[in-house]
């Protein structure tokens, strides 16, 4: 296994022809970063890992970045798109930096020492571009237990309840209890799949111990029940006086979304949406062009 930093890669950048539906970048840049080459014959853990690094004023109010790949082939005209799509997530910023991006693609060739193209299309997320992208709602302590009122959010087909410690405390116990029903009618048929007893017993215990996780929050802790079937919402932030509020940690399964904060939070904390809009996602496709394996 051998990791290395490429030279500087000449990248095609389609220019800016704004749509109704499409924004383009307008000055996005993407070089090959480090490259981790795990080339073996075994099924396992094989494969290539590119870091693409981004650079350009288009960066500048970026809050996530993904990558979406059309082509990718080495010198010898090997096809190495993996059969998972790469960038199915937005990967956020850290800090002022710029989203790190990796893509994971087949093995090159044996005897092959550079990938020929790699084609695709990067999307920066950026919620300034568009006002729709960004809804506050504030008095976030007095809402607790009841749907969220909001036409923005309904516009956009998401609805969410906000949901008490006390009360999620109190409906985790109902749930623990049908689970315990539903684990027990399929016991049988999870031992057959399982192949033994102890494996099954194994994998409902990796279940129970997940959903008691989930189960298991603290008293300041921001929990939201959503319905987001079209995937719109990117993320979801408390905000005080100060500005954003730190999390000491995040959950999240299916439509439940649990924010774990160790203080109290401020009587005037709001709620804040960030949506994934046509007009917010900068697209920009990209081409890399002979480049170098270690």
């Amino acid at each position: 296994m051998s990791r290395r930093s490429s030279p500087q890669i000449t990248v095609a950048i389609g220019l800016a022809l704004v749509s109704f539906s499409t924004a383009r970048a307008q000055d996005l840049r993407v070089t090959a970063g480090t490259i981790e080459d795990r080339r073996t014959t075994g099924k396992f853990f094989g494969g290539l890992e590119i870091e693409l690094k981004l650079t350009g004023d288009d960066l500048a109010d970026a809050k996530a970045a993904r990558v979406s790949l059309k082509k990718a082939v080495d010198e010898s005209g090997r096809d190495l798109l993996p059969e998972q799509k790469n960038g199915d997530d937005f990967q956020k910023s850290s800090g002022s930096g710029a989203p790190d991006l990796k893509i994971n693609l087949k093995n090159p060739a044996r005897g092959a020492s550079a990938i020929k193209e790699i084609s695709g299309e990067i999307q920066l997320y950026t919620p300034s571009r568009d006002p729709a992208a960004t809804v506050v709602i504030d008095r976030l302590l007095s809402r607790m237990d009841k749907p969220i009122d909001s036409a923005a959010l309904k516009s956009q087909q998401i609805a969410v309840r906000l949901v008490s410690p006390k009360v999620h405390r109190a409906e985790a116990k109902k749930r623990e209890a049908e689970m315990d029903k539903e684990m027990e009618k399929h016991k049988e048929e999870m031992k057959k799949e399982a192949g033994d007893d102890k494996t099954a017993e194994a994998l409902m215990a990796l279940v129970k111990g997940f959903a008691g996780m989930m189960n298991d929050v603290g008293d300041n802790d921001v929990i939201l029940q959503m319905e987001d079937e079209k995937g719109k919402v990117l993320d979801v932030q408390v905000v005080g006086p100060a500005g954003v509020i730190d999390t000491r940690g995040s959950m999240s399964s299916g439509g439940l979304r649990i924010l774990q904060f160790s203080e109290k939070l401020p009587a005037d904390a709001k709620l804040r949406f960030l949506l994934k809009t046509n007009r917010s996602v900068l697209r920009a496709p990209f081409t890399l062009t002979g480049v170098p394996l270690p």
